[in-house]
């Protein structure tokens, strides 16, 4: 099963998210059932390796946050690849990401070493973009959600649909509470 670690977002944030997912020809929306942002990617796991991460997960006792989520990039080597919002790196944020990547690291998992950063994806380009990108930056430089507190995170699959990938999450791990 193709696996990720991440945080869940609520109904009322995804919303505000989907309200700036228009303008821009050559990209697919990602829907808003989909938004969310991850801690770690996992990839393809063997059952027995979910387990494991469970586990793992299981064991974390790291305390709840909060997030603020402001302003929109894109991720991309040659062009834009991928639209995003924002997501602050807080230092609770950042001790929870790196606490599951030690530690799933140490247990064999390999995940990846790029620098974390935490964003919400809401578009992949399907072809480079038109000017209309930079308009579109400049207009949702701003953009701010309110505060999202975060009690628990969650093992997501991952799986083709079609209309680009479905999120699920098959496990949530409770944070403590402050």
């Amino acid at each position: 099963m193709r696996s990720f670690l991440g945080l869940a977002l609520p109904d009322a944030i995804k919303s505000d998210l989907e309200k700036i997912c228009f303008g821009l020809e050559e990209i697919r929306w990602v829907s808003p059932e989909n938004f969310h942002t991850t801690l770690v990617f996992l990839g393809e796991l063997k059952p027995e390796e979910i387990e494991k991460v469970s586990e793992i997960c299981s064991q974390v006792s790291e305390k709840s946050f909060s997030l603020e989520i402001k302003g929109v990039g894109f991720f991309g080597n040659k062009f834009p690849e991928i639209l995003y919002v924002n997501v602050t790196l807080s230092e609770e944020l950042k001790r929870l990401q790196k606490v599951l990547e030690s530690t799933l690291r140490r247990e064999g998992f390999s995940i990846d070493k790029r620098d974390y950063r935490p964003h919400i994806t809401i578009g992949r380009f399907k072809r480079t973009p038109e000017k209309r990108l930079d308009l579109y930056l400049n207009e949702f430089s701003q953009f701010q959600t309110d505060i999202v507190p975060v009690s628990e995170f969650h093992l997501f699959s991952s799986r083709s649909g079609a209309n680009g990938q479905i999120y699920s999450v098959e496990e949530s791990y409770p944070l403590l509470s402050e």
